[in-house]
């Protein structure tokens, strides 16, 4: 079976592939060769992705739905929706402990007059902010993670995009998302633009993007640094990403495909999370209290990613290498296979997965503050910037039906291990500060051409 060249225009929706940096994988997608866009000018895919954490942590629900015309001569206009909730238990930031520790949910309800306007109250900084109507306390038994059990979000994205020839062997495109949470709203843009030459064998491309965020944390933004019990909050804040991808696609063989992509980001603004506190330690491992933490303003994000697709009669070989690094000091390196192969004739097939990724810690992050030290300029215990280990194990079947459907299920399970997880100081001794993270995630998708 032979690689097909992919037009430039479409190649470009390839690299998204390597456009998520640090923190999170980088999936090359191996997918079953289609008829072409004559033969299939509609294209309908939808889907339902059920993930969930272990020890009663996050779990979502996400259906999926995206549709694609083209239009002809490769004019296709592509839109795609999703919907997700997410539930459970979310790691406020602080260690576990020996005793009984009780905390408040960041997440409540804005008190308003009989006139409908809020009721406010003025911080310690002198902030004025809407009044949350009931602060929710939650407590976490001696031993295990302080993780808010109220944790509910809601998100709703929508995505559109048009591509198309442009002056002979180059192709264009542009493409917009939407995205509201409860305490988010995001609108992104990008474009793109690919020249194809060496016989349609060779693609390079740019494409730039850039990103918007609104953040409208329950009751404001905490001030940085402060003490959690203050509960001292400002108003909403802001955030910013622009960034671009320079690609190369290479057909080195009639059954060898190479993808080289180089992706920058640049963040500014609110890079704080509202909603992690770290606990203050003494010399003795006990808690003394609690602050929220600070980050930069700003992050610098660099990332190589090497894919190589390579096809054996009717088994296709997906290897693929990343390298991450930015600003913070964080440096990582992702190793991604998989194998495609049928199992019954050409209407079933398996798509075996394994990835292998490695990151090392940001500079600022730390397991807690220390009461005795001044405090850094900038601090946070959230894991996602802990140097740790995972690995992924999955499955994909795929069964191919008649009037150019096909139906698809896949497993994965996900596996994240802390470097740094206990103390030497007696009062943290025993406890497993920063246990492992366990996840399995299962989708299924059913793709229908008309």
């Amino acid at each position: 079976m032979q690689l097909k060249t992919t037009p430039g225009a479409l190649r470009l929706g390839l690299m998204a592939a390597s456009c998520s940096l640090l923190g999170t994988p980088a999936v090359a997608q191996t997918t079953p060769d289609t008829p072409t866009d004559d033969e299939q000018p509609w294209q309908f895919d939808t889907g339902l992705l059920y993930y969930k954490e272990n020890d009663g942590r996050v779990n979502s629900s996400e259906p999926l739905v995206t549709l694609r015309k083209d239009f002809g001569e490769e004019h296709v206009f592509g839109f795609g929706f999703e919907y997700a909730t997410l539930s459970g238990g979310s790691a406020n930031g602080a260690l576990p402990a020996k005793k009984l520790q009780t905390f408040a949910t960041a997440s409540g309800v804005r008190l308003n007059n009989t006139d409908g306007t809020p009721i406010t109250y003025t911080t310690p900084s002198g902030q004025t902010v809407a009044q949350l109507q009931t602060l929710t306390l939650y407590q976490i038994n001696p031993g295990f993670l302080p993780v808010d059990p109220n944790y509910h979000e809601q998100r709703i994205a929508m995505d559109a995009s048009w591509s198309q020839p442009f002056a002979g062997a180059n192709h264009v495109s542009t493409g917009l998302r939407l995205s509201h949470e409860l305490d988010d709203f995001l609108s992104a843009v990008n474009a793109g633009i690919s020249h194809d030459f060496n016989q349609r064998k060779t693609t390079i491309g740019l494409v730039a993007n850039f990103q918007h965020e609104s953040l409208k944390p329950p009751g404001g933004a905490p001030v940085p640094l402060s003490d959690y019990r203050l509960s001292d909050k400002g108003g909403d804040r802001t955030k910013n990403t622009k960034g671009g991808m320079l690609s190369l696609t290479q057909l080195v063989l009639p059954d060898w495909n190479l993808q080289l992509n180089y992706v920058f980001d640049k963040q500014d603004g609110y890079l704080t999370d509202p909603y992690k506190i770290l606990s203050v330690i003494d010399s003795a491992g006990l808690t003394t209290d609690y602050i929220f933490e600070k980050r930069p303003d700003s992050r610098t994000q660099k990332a190589v990613f090497l894919d190589n697709r390579i096809a054996i009669a009717r088994t296709v070989l997906d290897l693929s290498f990343r390298h991450g690094s930015d600003d913070w000091g964080i440096r990582a390196n992702t190793i991604e296979g998989s194998l495609r192969f049928n199992i019954y004739g050409e209407d079933i097939y398996l798509e075996p997965h394994l990835r292998w990724y490695h990151q090392s810690a940001a500079s600022f992050y730390r397991l807690y503050a220390d009461a005795a030290g001044p405090l850094p300029a900038y601090i946070s215990p959230d894991t996602r910037l802990a140097e740790f280990t995972a690995q992924t194990l999955g499955v994909k079947c795929g069964f191919l039906l008649q009037d150019r459907n096909e139906v698809t299920l896949r497993l994965e399970l996900y596996k994240q291990d802390p470097t740094v997880h206990t103390s030497s100081l007696a009062g943290l001794s025993g406890l497993d500060l920063n246990p492992s993270l366990r996840s399995f995630m299962f989708q299924i998708g059913w793709r229908h051409g008309f």
